[in-house]
């Protein structure tokens, strides 16, 4: 969130600053004349796609592309007022009968185009799979075209993954919590959406046992949907997302992608200011240590928002993503210096018996302590993280198989010594080791760890292969 100081009968107050709009835009006479012509723009909206866009329990519009509809609607002079759907096939019928003049985000489809057009993209994000956590990590949809995958119902990226995949089985669902239970319970191989929008409805409708397994080559473009009869609108709508800077998109994300810090100030001992110079004195001084500190809280809040963006939310650990970029920067140091680098996966063995015998909080906590232990006790230069569900992954650099093999077996070892207070389960893991081989993709690298591990799977558990 944007912090600023005011200067206030001598003390400082904290105060929380919105996203400014830019100046008024530039528009053409056609498009002034239709600004002032219409008192407020309807909006139609997904009630349920977040952390994008949504309708929340009070009846409030919400999400990423509520707050850059409030900045647009600044730029053009005229509130954005939300009408009410029920469902994203609703608003879809609404702004075809005219009812709404916009959807918040919407994709150009050749079988919309009667009725509606749309602005240019202003944030594109990669679709992805969310699949249990024992799948291996899937490059393209190629690899496992004969499954069964959950995709919500009239969503655009639905042609966009039949036109690449005709003859892929896409099982159309009403909202991201039925298409995740669909997955969890085996009814389908997985749930495809964009990355954003994954974890934050894992997290909604508490299905934390399933994992990202693969980042698409599609993507999803986020573009405004217009009535088509309402060719004005559209240039206007152009016009402001042209507006739209890079600091008040990354704003706008971190609002929605961050941690909100409140702090409640006293007024009435601003008002006590003029009891005299030195209660002045007093406060001043008062106030400066306030502020010291709220420094200090600040400080940590902010690093509390980057450790959202590159960290597991349960163990702490870095998560799927940051742990590709230390796979790219291992990658160019090997490039460039030829310094060698291996790959740990690691999966705790009888998992899914811990759940069904203990629930899955205490499956959480055997998870939260094992990460504890990963980054408590292995070397300063390696990077692990956690893969997805019970699996942790470890980049260690300057590392070839032998000293990987044997910070593998250091670990397992601990783990299998440890007890972890359940007395109907010993819980021990199992290692999968491989080094990175030249002119090979770093996928392939993961994938021929993934396989060691799943062959120590099957010769017993408890156990590293190397491969």
């Amino acid at each position: 969130m944007r912090l600023q100081y005011v200067l206030l009968f001598g003390c400082f107050i904290l105060l929380q600053a919105p996203v400014n709009a830019q100046s008024e835009l530039i528009l053409t006479q056609t498009e002034q004349n239709f600004i002032d012509s219409i008192d407020e723009i309807h909006l139609c909206t997904d009630p349920d796609w977040m952390p994008y866009e949504g309708i929340d329990k009070n009846g409030q519009y919400t999400g990423i592309m509520s707050s850059f509809h409030e900045l647009w609607s600044q730029m053009m002079g005229k509130p954005v007022v939300l009408i009410h759907t029920d469902s994203w096939e609703q608003s879809l019928a609404f702004i075809k009968q005219k009812k709404c003049d916009v959807l918040s985000s919407a994709q150009d489809l050749a079988e919309r185009r009667d009725y509606l057009t749309v602005t240019k993209p202003h944030i594109q994000y990669s679709l992805a799979l969310a699949t249990h956590p024992d799948i291996p990590f899937i490059i393209n949809l190629a690899q496992v075209k004969d499954k069964k995958f959950v995709m919500v119902k009239d969503y655009a990226a639905i042609k966009l993954i039949e036109n690449n995949y005709p003859d892929l089985t896409i099982i159309e669902v009403n909202n991201a919590g039925e298409g995740l239970k669909l997955v969890e319970k085996g009814m389908a191989f997985a749930f495809i959406d964009t990355v954003p929008s994954i974890n934050y409805q894992m997290l909604a409708y508490g299905v934390s046992h399933l994992k990202i397994s693969g980042v698409l080559d599609e993507h999803y473009d986020m573009s405004v949907g217009i009535r088509r009869d309402l060719p004005e609108l559209l240039s206007i709508y152009n016009k402001a997302i042209d507006a739209t800077n890079e600091s008040q998109r990354q704003q706008i994300m971190n609002q929605w992608l961050s941690v909100t810090v409140q702090y409640d100030a006293d007024y009435s001992l601003v008002w006590k200011l003029l009891a005299g110079l030195l209660i002045i004195l007093a406060l001043s001084l008062y106030r400066y240590r306030v502020i010291h500190r709220h420094n200090h809280e600040l400080q940590a809040v902010n690093k509390k928002l980057v450790r959202m963006s590159q960290n597991d939310q349960l163990t702490g650990l870095p998560n799927r993503y940051y742990l590709h970029e230390a796979f790219e920067k291992a990658l160019q140091t090997y490039h460039r210096y030829q310094h060698q680098f291996s790959v740990i996966i690691i999966d705790i063995d009888h998992f899914k018996k811990v759940n069904d015998t203990y629930g899955h909080t205490v499956g959480d906590e055997v998870i939260k302590k094992i990460a504890d232990m990963l980054s408590d006790n292995l070397r300063d230069t390696d990077i692990v993280g956690r893969w997805g569900g019970e699996e942790f992954l470890i980049v260690c650099p300057e590392t070839d198989n032998v000293g990987a093999r044997a910070v593998a077996e250091h670990m397992r070892e601990f783990i299998a010594g440890t007890d972890f207070g359940l007395e109907a389960i010993h819980i021990t893991a199992s290692f999968g080791v491989t080094e990175y081989n030249e002119n090979e993709a770093v996928d392939e690298c993961i994938k021929r760890a993934d396989m060691a591990l799943y062959r120590a799977k099957e010769q017993g558990r408890n156990q590293t292969i190397v491969f």
